[in-house]
């Protein structure tokens, strides 16, 4: 073998491997102990990187999640990374790992591993896999991190336009992250050290936006019991951004327009003019163009709001900022709920995956909320998602034509659970193994659940040997 073994774990791991593996066929070398700048170095300096790291060295973790951190944000280019344990990802090493694409090899707890040929081929690779490009961004408390090619120019084309005195209009799902980047254009201009103001219109009664917008004076409508200041007043020489402007009406928008064309506003039931100094952000979760062509926004407000549009790509077109994103939401919901979640199980990232996350990263946080709050253990499973998660995953169930005053309720439980193992076992390509893991019972208990619906056939019996 051309190139050096590196390992990260303890030291009888590190010799049962090389045990099974043959000693001379590779050179083993353990980064334990080494200083992280020089580990860097070590491996900069090698052609093809292998790195070996045994997931059950809890001592050793630390150690690999920073030297996998720097590898991630560009310490090297590429990687062959190979993981040994359980089917448990430690959370420390989740986005990493899932970066790096690591290749995993169950091993036992007396350090047996259960594919020897395929791990000799994999450290044999003359090809190592590249490491994801990365843009990673803070500053003032925001932080905006993406390894997803397809938000890149998005993200360097709004810091190149931060600091110019133009409106800027973000079109994005429901939660897809146009908050967040309207606070990174703030932080990255001038006007950092003012004020920061969000509105979010589709929150509010459509009579009351008028008055958050601009402000009203005592008496100006029913209720105006003293003056308020709205919120380009509020936002002085910093930035306003306003979400869902596609719910502002016609006339709205033409006060708006003024805004943007003069920076001249009224107070809601005051002939006076003031002036706005704040830098516009505005929003919208549809596109506009199609509210124009509807007759529902106006053309001219649509021109100025579009010299400087960018799309936000919905999450799950950003296939690898899930698990990142997944893990930072998890860090910070075990500090908040004080809830201990050290370890993540494989089945439970692959349930992630297969979602498709209408509601963006809203949606992914609600539901790691969920999985935070049911873990048991200190480790998260697949049992810990929404039974609505998993079940979406599956092919639509097709309506029986029986008549529904034939069914009696054990016949429609029956029913009702063929159909769903008939979904899983279509949706994990007819692997039981899979499929048992994914609906959370053991593999004989899902022998037992086919043989009794009669959808069991002679190829189901590897699942219970014997039988």
């Amino acid at each position: 073998m051309d190139n050096p073994v590196y390992f990260i774990g303890s030291e009888t791991a590190s010799q049962s491997l090389g045990r099974q593996l043959g000693a001379d066929s590779l050179v083993l070398k353990s980064l334990a102990g080494l200083d992280m700048g020089l580990a860097m170095t070590v491996l900069v300096a090698t052609p093809i990187v292998n790195l070996v790291i045994d997931l059950n060295a809890t001592q050793q973790l630390p150690l690999a999640a920073e030297l996998l951190r720097r590898i991630v944000r560009g310490g090297l280019r590429s990687i062959n990374l190979i993981t040994l344990g359980d089917q448990f990802v430690p959370l420390c090493l989740a986005d990493s790992i899932d970066l790096l694409a690591a290749n995993h090899f169950t091993m036992s707890p007396h350090g047996e591993i259960s594919d020897l040929e395929r791990l000799r081929e994999a450290l044999k690779s003359p090809i190592a896999r590249p490491v994801p490009e990365c843009r990673h961004i803070e500053m003032q408390g925001v932080e905006l991190k993406t390894y997803s090619p397809e938000f890149f120019r998005v993200v360097d084309e709004l810091v190149r336009v931060a600091d110019r005195n133009v409106t800027i209009l973000l079109v994005g799902e429901t939660g897809a992250g146009k908050t967040t980047l309207a606070k990174l254009v703030h932080v990255y201009s001038q006007r950092r050290g003012h004020p920061f103001q969000h509105l979010a219109c589709g929150a509010l009664p459509p009579d009351l936006i008028e008055s958050e917008l601009f402000g009203h004076v005592r008496g100006a409508f029913t209720g105006a019991d003293r003056n308020k200041i709205g919120r380009f007043q509020a936002a002085g020489r910093g930035s306003l951004l306003l979400d869902e402007i596609d719910v502002l009406d016609v006339k709205q928008q033409a006060k708006l327009l003024k805004v943007i064309e003069s920076g001249e506003y009224e107070l809601v039931g005051s002939p006076d003019t003031l002036t706005s100094e704040a830098r516009l952000i505005v929003a919208s979760n549809v596109n506009l163009h199609e509210l124009v062509d509807d007759g529902r926004f106006r053309l001219d407000l649509y021109y100025r709001l579009n010299v400087l549009e960018f799309r936000l790509p919905p999450l799950r077109e950003r296939t690898n900022d899930l698990i990142p994103l997944a893990t930072q939401f998890i860090e910070e919901l075990k500090t908040e709920l004080a809830i201990d979640i050290h370890r993540v199980h494989r089945d439970f990232f692959e349930a992630l995956r297969a979602y498709q996350w209408p509601g963006n990263l809203r949606e992914l946080k609600n539901h790691l909320r969920r999985a935070v709050l049911f873990s048991m253990g200190g480790e998260l499973t697949v049992n810990d998602l929404s039974y609505n998660l998993i079940r979406s995953q599956f092919a639509p169930v097709v309506e029986s034509k029986r008549p529904a005053s034939t069914w009696k309720l054990v016949e429609r439980v029956a029913q009702s659970e063929m159909e769903m193992l008939r979904d899983a076992l279509a949706a994990n390509g007819n692997n039981r193994t899979q499929t048992a893991k994914v609906l959370g019972i053991s593999r004989v208990g899902l022998y037992k659940k086919l043989r009794r619906l009669g959808l069991v056939d002679d190829a189901a019996k590897e699942l219970v040997p014997g039988l």
